[in-house]
Formats: C-alpha cells, sequence, structure tokens
C-alpha cells in the first residue's frame, strides 16, 4: 500500500479536471520521490517535488 499523508501547495496547479488550485491549497499526497499523486476532492493533480510541501499551512497569529 502506498503511503498517504496531507501536503500544502506552493504554486498554482492544474487537476486533472482542468480546475487551477491556488497556492495553499491543501492536498492528500501519495508516493514519493520526484513526482507524486496529488488529490483534491477526487480530482487528479500530478505534483512535482517543488510544487507543494509536506504537511499543513500554519497560519502565523499577529501579535
Amino acid at each position: 500500500m502506498t503511503a498517504q499523508r496531507l501536503g500544502t501547495l506552493l504554486v498554482p496547479v492544474f487537476g486533472l479536471s482542468g480546475t487551477s488550485y491556488p497556492p495553499g491549497t491543501t492536498v492528500t499526497v501519495r508516493g514519493r520521490g520526484a513526482t507524486v499523486d496529488g488529490f483534491v476532492n477526487g480530482d487528479w493533480l500530478p505534483l512535482a517535488w517543488w510544487e507543494f510541501s509536506d504537511g499543513l499551512r500554519e497560519d502565523i497569529a499577529e501579535p
């Protein structure tokens, strides 16, 4: 079974449906290496290593 984890887009990425997902979008990521499979609500996003970050984006609270 392939490892599945959450990630955050760093750049805009088009899904197979043609929808563009903006930076900051949370994606489900499957696989490891230079290219992985990303999913948003069932839409497949072929992701390169530089297009996403592992983990969720943390909002910085202002003092």
